[in-house]
């Protein structure tokens, strides 16, 4: 628990940090917005998302053992690379499939520009991802780590939580509400997961693993 207070304090500086700095910068001139939205332009954006209700995701995260993260990964993967543009013409590099195995590293990617759309759309952005992905990550670490159970199921929750804070901000670009019910497909990969997630632990305990 002590690991996690100390994880929780240094976001908190973090977090300070960017609201004294970032978070602020307002554009007031009609140049100042024409500027940034040409910047957004350049680093690249996209017009499409994998859209499920937040609280769906994180539900389906929670009881797949977390493992519904890659297909949420996945979807949104696909849907990004399919509706990506970059002002130079050029496109992202990579597959779904491979920068959905190589998530730690590319959920930042998709973070920023699930920030860069709703920024260009005037929607609210969640924080940088570099604090979020510290979160995410940090609370797949105290699932591993060795540590109480109770600080094993905070960091489990706060792991399966973090998707749904980004997803929360694509949900408000759509005119209509995402609807909350899952669909056939995301429970699937849900049961799949959890499936897959208790065949590893079986053989883990099996093979004598401590």
């Amino acid at each position: 628990m002590e690991r996690l207070l100390e994880m929780l304090g240094v976001l908190a500086v973090m977090y300070a940090a960017y609201a004294l700095s970032v978070k602020n910068w307002n554009y007031t001139s009609e140049a100042a917005r024409e500027k940034r939205k040409t910047e957004l332009k350049k680093e690249g954006l996209t017009n499409t998302f994998y859209f499920i209700h937040a609280r769906t995701l994180f539900v389906l995260t929670v009881v797949s053992g977390g493992a519904f993260t890659l297909y949420w990964l996945l979807q949104q993967w696909h849907a990004v690379l399919r509706g990506f543009r970059r002002a130079d013409g050029t496109s992202l590099k990579g597959k779904p499939f491979v920068r959905t195995l190589s998530g730690a590293f590319t959920f930042f990617t998709l973070a920023n520009l699930i920030n860069r759309t709703c920024e260009y759309m005037h929607a609210r952005t969640a924080w940088p991802p570099a604090l979020w992905g510290i979160v995410w990550l940090g609370g797949l670490f105290f699932v591993f780590a060795p540590v109480s159970w109770a600080t094993k199921a905070a960091g489990y929750l706060v792991f399966c939580a973090v998707p749904s804070v980004y997803q929360n901000r694509l949900n408000a670009l759509p005119k209509t509400p995402v609807p909350a019910s899952p669909k056939l497909p995301e429970l699937l990969a849900a049961a799949s997961g959890l499936a897959a997630v208790l065949t590893v632990a079986a053989i883990y305990r099996a093979a004598g693993v401590h």
